[in-house]
């Protein structure tokens, strides 16, 4: 840690790595103790330092620590906690310094349903068997001995609504949801992304009403950690995530754990176990059927000639994904609005559009992707 005297330096790095390796054997006590002894030092040098960049920065990441200790000691955090959209938390600074001082996991409200997402009939049917179907019937779940909460992977090609999905069994439970991106959950600073993990699943476990995480791209969290390149903190963040999926498990009835990955081949095996990821569902390209209703929505509030059908463009536009889908009737719709703009014409939207628009726009999922998610979930 540039700035620190040596001593405190090496002091502070393996007070932060006692910590992180008590979170990894689940003593929450002991990982706390050590997080505050190291929050302290921080603070302490900051108060000596006279550079301020300096000393934000030792600030900035003694209430990061300190913020985890409220956190795994079940304390309200007054420094620089966890907070939800709308909370507002002193952490002891004030305007923008105390505001990048927070370490913020939002939570959303998703109104998302599944008739608001098409097709995928065979994952809505497993995700409404594995997470919502115990928590909608508790008295059932009991009778035949099986238990509320879990995990689920989502994994298939980019563009073909693994994210709507979470977001729709969010919605269908009314549940408070977590929609993570790797970068807030990832830090330079040694130890911190294995706090923010136990910090995000700390606060999604204090909701009564029970709630649901989901983070995307979750290869960048939870890679092979036998592969070349794995660093040491990077090997603490996957062991710290499985402790957390253990707990959703076994213990933590209500809190659903959702994930999605494009390459479902780079996560670490001891996250692919029955227990962890208990369904892992293929969330493929949209059938005919699908993509007429994607196409129809994309299309809903555009005047288009009485001729062209949905039906008839979802013929063309097989192997599409749904993002693929989104791209292209934009593409075709600015062709009629530039004809009206420059050229004073305003006409409908034709067919001749969206032929000139697929000429542009290709599928972005190849045939070869396509094989290799077979030959995955082929096992």
């Amino acid at each position: 840690m540039t700035g620190l005297p040596q001593t405190n330096a090496e002091r502070i790095v393996d007070l932060i790595d006692a910590g992180t390796a008590c979170l990894e054997r689940n003593e929450r006590k002991q990982a706390a103790d050590r997080y505050a002894e190291a929050s302290g030092i921080l603070f302490r040098e900051a108060a000596q330092e006279q550079t301020a960049t300096q000393k934000l920065a030792l600030v900035k990441r003694a209430q990061q620590l300190l913020s985890t200790v409220h956190l795994l000691r079940g304390e309200p955090d007054h420094a620089s906690g966890v907070r939800t959209s709308g909370a507002s938390q002193s952490s002891g600074g004030t305007g923008s310094e105390s505001e990048e001082n927070e370490q913020t996991f939002e939570t959303l409200q998703s109104n998302i349903k599944f008739d608001d997402v098409a097709g995928l009939a065979d994952v809505k049917e497993a995700l409404h068997l594995r997470l919502i179907y115990p928590l909608r019937h508790p008295e059932k779940l009991s009778r035949y001995g099986l238990q509320s909460g879990g995990g689920m992977l989502l994994y298939g090609p980019p563009g073909t609504g693994k994210t709507m999905i979470a977001k729709a069994v969010a919605g269908e439970l009314s549940l408070p949801f977590f929609a993570i991106k790797p970068a807030e959950i990832l830090s330079k600073f040694f130890g911190e992304s294995t706090q923010k993990m136990a910090a995000l699943f700390e606060h999604a476990r204090s909701f009564s009403t029970g709630s649901v995480i989901f983070i995307d791209e979750i290869d960048s969290i939870g890679g092979a950690r036998g592969e070349d390149g794995s660093s040491e903190a990077s090997r603490r963040l996957v062991t710290q995530l499985l402790q957390e999926l253990d707990g959703v498990q076994g213990q933590d009835e209500g809190l659903l754990f959702l994930a999605a990955t494009n390459e479902p081949w780079l996560l670490d095996a001891a996250l692919l176990r029955p227990g962890r990821f208990d369904e892992k569902c293929f969330v493929g390209l949209p059938d005919h059927e699908a993509r007429v209703v994607l196409l129809g929505l994309q299309l809903k509030k555009c005047w288009i000639e009485e001729n062209l059908t949905t039906a008839e463009l979802a013929i063309e536009t097989e192997g599409f994904s749904g993002a693929d889908l989104v791209c292209l009737c934009e593409r075709a719709k600015q062709i009629p609005f530039r004809d009206a703009v420059v050229n004073g014409i305003e006409r409908p939207l034709q067919r001749k559009d969206f032929e000139a628009a697929i000429q542009i726009v290709k599928p972005s999922v190849t045939k070869a992707s396509l094989q290799k998610y077979q030959e995955y979930s082929d096992g």
